[in-house]
């Protein structure tokens, strides 16, 4: 009830009560009107005081009501929050989903190249061969879990690195638990840590593919091993590792010596130290994106043994960047000491009759940033083997290999997006096997030109 109509009957009431006074007191004297108006004021002020009270009933009602709806609603969302506590988003250059706390996280990986290829042959016919293909389509994942246990899976169905063509071929399932912030233990299969030009992956290579030198040395463009290693992390600028695998080439194996693997058993170390800065820019052949000068040196070392056969593969390697991320210069020293005690031959290693050999080589190359999209690379290797190995149609052998590649990246998004355009020159031919690369098996004059484009999640 509003004020104007509450107060009309209080105050008629209060006029039949004062009439009624006067009546009772009509032997007394009549009030005069200053009384009366005294009483109406009276009388109003108490209506005042109960429609403030009424009012201030209403409003505390109110307030409390909206307490506890304001509560009720409070102890949804913090339920709610207690489902959602993740996170998503870019961090560090890839895409990542976590727990808000940093314990587990995810982070998806897809990389393909897509490539034509022109190769011509000099000798013979002067044969020219021209085509599409994928050399790599991986797709995987790693992450963290309980933010101290770090895990990797990595899949490819392209046509090289171990010929998926189609189908997924596994390369990499390892976890890696890093004990403390100098030593970490790692378990799996994954890429055998000898030759930095395998460690760095393909998608962060200077060329479209990675050298002849390393095929012919290694046998595979990456060699994947399993095992067992531990890293040691001494100082940021000092890395050590050292494992005990099935061998190299043992990758998707099972735990006997044949018939799916030929190799009984592999030692591997590595050391790796930044001289000048760090190692970040260590996992890339190109300069771009350095923030900082650095120089490093690594050197790797693994034995395998497969019967009574000790294949000894051993690299040297420097890498120096400067000019404020325009230049990347790269040097390695690769060999392979074969000591022949006539038993089975390794797994991707070039048969060696019945005496030791000594297989070696080199690899130089270069790049310059142009801008922060161009980029021009060289690229020269030599393979000198002890033993001539069969190259052509025909009988001819040969045991030196020369490489001599030149090209142009352009990065539309760093490595995520890019295009590669190279061609490279074999003045010696080349040996069989090598078509994953473009090269084919020849005993004079090859050329390769590639024209490839990248994406990378």
């Amino acid at each position: 009830m509003t004020k104007r109509y509450l107060t009309i009957p209080v105050v008629v009431a209060g006029l039949g009560l004062g009439a009624a006074s006067l009546r009772a007191a009509e032997p007394q004297t009549q009030p005069t009107a200053a009384d009366l108006m005294k009483q109406i004021d009276e009388l109003q002020s108490k209506v005042t005081k109960l429609e403030s009270q009424q009012q201030s009933a209403v409003t505390t009602k109110q307030v409390d009501d909206t307490v506890t709806r304001v509560l009720q609603d409070a102890d949804k969302r913090s339920q709610l929050m207690q489902m959602e506590g993740f996170t998503a988003g870019w961090n560090n250059d890839r895409f990542q989903i976590g727990s808000a706390n940093g314990d587990f996280t995810l982070m998806p990986y897809f990389h393909m190249q897509f490539r034509n290829t022109t190769n011509y042959d000099s000798s013979g016919n002067d044969n020219t061969e021209n085509g599409f293909s994928l050399p790599r389509v991986k797709l995987g994942f790693d992450g963290t879990i309980w933010h101290n246990f770090q895990y990797y899976f990595r899949w490819n169905s392209g046509d090289a690195d171990g010929g998926g063509g189609g189908g997924l071929n596994l390369e990499q399932a390892f976890v890696r638990w890093q004990y403390s912030d100098q030593m970490a233990f790692k378990a799996g299969q994954f890429v055998d840590p000898v030759f930095h030009e395998q460690l760095v992956n393909s998608d962060s290579q200077l060329a479209a593919d990675r050298s002849l030198l390393n095929f012919i040395i290694t046998g595979a463009n990456e060699s994947y091993t399993q095992g067992v290693d531990v890293i040691f992390t001494p100082a940021n600028n000092w890395s050590v590792e050292l494992g005990f695998t099935d061998g190299v080439n043992s990758g998707n194996s099972d735990f006997r010596d044949f018939p799916d693997n030929s190799a009984n058993f592999g030692v591997v170390g590595r050391v790796e130290w930044a001289a000048t800065g760090t190692k970040d820019n260590y996992k890339q052949f190109t300069a771009m994106g350095a923030k900082e000068d650095s120089l490093v040196f690594g050197a790797g070392i693994d034995w395998t043994q497969s019967g009574d056969t000790n294949n000894f593969l051993h690299t040297f390697d420097v890498q120096w960047t400067g000019m404020e991320g325009k230049l990347g210069v790269y040097g390695a020293f690769v060999g392979q000491w074969l000591n022949n005690g006539g038993g089975a031959g390794i797994t991707g290693v070039t048969s060696i009759g019945d005496d030791d050999n000594y297989n070696w080589g080199v690899v130089v190359q270069a790049g310059y940033m142009l801008n922060e999209n161009w980029e021009i690379f060289g690229r020269y290797d030599l393979t000198y083997l002890d033993d001539a190995i069969a190259v052509g149609a025909g009988t001819d052998t040969e045991d030196r290999f020369h490489e001599i590649t030149g090209g142009v990246n352009y990065y539309f998004h760093g490595q995520h997006a890019k295009i590669t355009v190279d061609l490279t020159w074999l003045p010696s031919g080349a040996p069989n096997g090598t078509s994953e690369l473009g090269i084919l098996s020849s005993d004079d004059d090859e050329f390769v030109l590639r024209g490839q484009f990248q994406i990378m999640l």
